[in-house]
């Protein structure tokens, strides 16, 4: 009896040293205890891993593509700008002299009248005093001016667009009445948008000029918001095809806000280089102008706003799959708008360009005005001047144009190569999150699966693949494939997708 217990726990313990043995040589052979069944699990990671290796180097490769549409975006916007200091005042010329021309300039006559009239209205506006009650607000009062000017800016763009569009437009069943009360309201738009951009001019030139940095924080604070305000977001092709076009006017009118500022205190102070530079560009510790301006609030302003628009559409991109190729397409969209059709293309970005111009009037008019009238110059030099200065703006707007119609005919060239378009090509491989956690195909199709015992064996897959819900990827394939010309479709103030901006 006491051989056998002994036997049994002898061929208990040779048990357990196979048990351990085999359990060692699979841990050496397969990795971690991992059976056969696992290893399709490691190639899953690897592949997974993979592609969020290509997320994180798609981010680093935005720049260029964001940069590259920002920059024909923002000519093609200064091109549009320039249109109505050179070819409108030329076309009106021209209709002067030629009687045939009358009829064919009713556009360019109707934009003059409400930009003359904005102007002169506006021109009654003391902008010093602006300016000091502007300085003398406190943070919390400006934060709050700034979030109001920013609100009211976008929403007269929306109404003004539609206004403008309806004024210029030609329509026989249009009486005389209804055309004045369409001008007078086209009017009134152009004063309030304008009254709001001179708001925010000065507002900038306070942060520009003053001592402390506080206004200039407070600017670079609401910029940052955007980040908050958008990247924790689902958005769709055309989302971000939108958010990107208001990014474009976002960075256009901060070129012309900041033009005006320069050439308002290189009038006023231009006697000399260092008169130049704003208060707040003097560094206490050096003299060196350059790196004064470097360290200026201008610089930070504009590099902040291509910081945030780098950081915002680097996680929007990569939150929602995307490939900064899609941008490309972007581009090619808008050069095939600015070459056909210059409205079309202000529409589409919805762009502003009245509203800049009487700003542009009103802001630097008194400014020129009193270095005339400073300065010894008769008034034949000054006719002379001004004639001077408009050849200069008119071959500026014809080199321009020039330029960008190269660059938009190279774009065509290489997109006809490739004249279907595929949106695959756009999207990073692998699976949306649906906000309810990671979950893959085989997950999925066990949770979703509802397969019932009467069915044959051979029905149970056709049937869990009938019971099982889209995905968001192919909810997205889908769409594409349903409609392929969407983005054609988009443009800033038309509800594409959950959100305007």
């Amino acid at each position: 009896m006491c051989q056998r217990v002994k036997k049994s726990k002898k061929q208990r313990r040779i048990d357990q040293f196979k048990f351990v043995r085999d359990f060692l040589l699979t841990e050496i052979h397969t990795g971690h205890g991992r059976g056969s069944q696992n290893r399709e699990e490691d190639e899953q990671e690897i592949y997974e891993a993979n592609h969020e290796l290509e997320q994180i180097l798609n981010m680093l490769r935005l720049f260029l593509h964001l940069e590259k549409f920002m920059a024909f975006s923002l000519l093609a916007c200064l091109n549009c700008f320039l249109y109505y200091f050179t070819i409108v005042p030329a076309r009106i010329i021209y209709s002067c002299c030629n009687k045939t021309g009358l009829r064919n300039a009713y556009k360019e006559y109707t934009m003059v009248f409400l930009i003359s009239g904005a102007s002169i209205i506006l021109s009654g506006l003391d902008t010093s005093r602006v300016y000091h009650r502007i300085k003398g607000q406190s943070a919390i009062k400006l934060y709050m001016m700034f979030g109001v000017l920013e609100m009211c800016d976008k929403m007269l763009s929306s109404v003004g667009q539609s206004l403008i569009l309806v004024v210029l437009t030609k329509n026989k069943r249009h009486s005389k009445i209804e055309l004045g009360l369409l001008n007078f309201a086209a009017l009134v738009y152009l004063i309030c948008h304008a009254f709001i951009l001179i708001y925010e001019t000065i507002a900038l030139n306070v942060a520009v000029n003053s001592y402390s940095n506080s206004l200039l924080t407070l600017l670079l604070s609401m910029q940052f918001a955007e980040i908050k305000a958008s990247v924790f977001k689902r958005f769709d092709k055309e989302g971000l095809f939108q958010i990107t076009i208001a990014d474009i006017i976002e960075r256009f009118q901060l070129f012309i806000l900041l033009t005006i500022i320069a050439i308002r205190n290189l009038v006023a102070t231009g006697r000399s280089l260092s008169t130049l530079v704003p208060n707040s560009w003097t560094l206490h510790s050096t003299s060196s102008v350059m790196i004064g301006v470097l360290c200026g609030p201008m610089i930070t302003v504009v590099g902040s706003e291509i910081v945030v628009d780098w950081v915002k559409h680097a996680y929007i991109t990569k939150f929602n799959r995307m490939k900064p190729k899609i941008y490309d397409r972007f581009l090619s969209i808008l050069c095939h708008d600015h070459s056909t059709n210059l409205q079309k293309f202000q529409t589409r970005i919805g762009l502003p360009v009245p509203a800049l111009v009487v700003l542009f009037i009103v802001l630097i008019r008194p400014t020129l005005k009193q270095n005339f009238e400073d300065s010894s110059a008769s008034p034949i030099g000054t006719v002379i001047i001004f004639v001077l200065g408009f050849i200069c703006l008119m071959l500026s707007k014809f080199v321009l144009q020039l330029a960008l119609a190269k660059w938009a005919q190279a774009l065509q060239a290489a997109e006809s190569d490739n004249s279907q378009v595929n949106f695959e090509e756009f999207y990073v491989p692998g699976m949306l999150s649906s906000g309810m956690g990671k979950v893959d195909d085989e997950m999925r199709s066990k949770v979703h699966s509802r397969s019932s015992k009467s069915q044959p064996e051979e029905g149970i897959r056709d049937s869990k693949k009938l019971h099982l819900p889209p995905s968001l990827n192919e909810l997205r394939s889908k769409k594409d494939s349903k409609h392929p010309h969407s983005l054609n479709q988009v443009s800033r103030y038309k509800m594409v997708s959950k959100r305007i901006w």
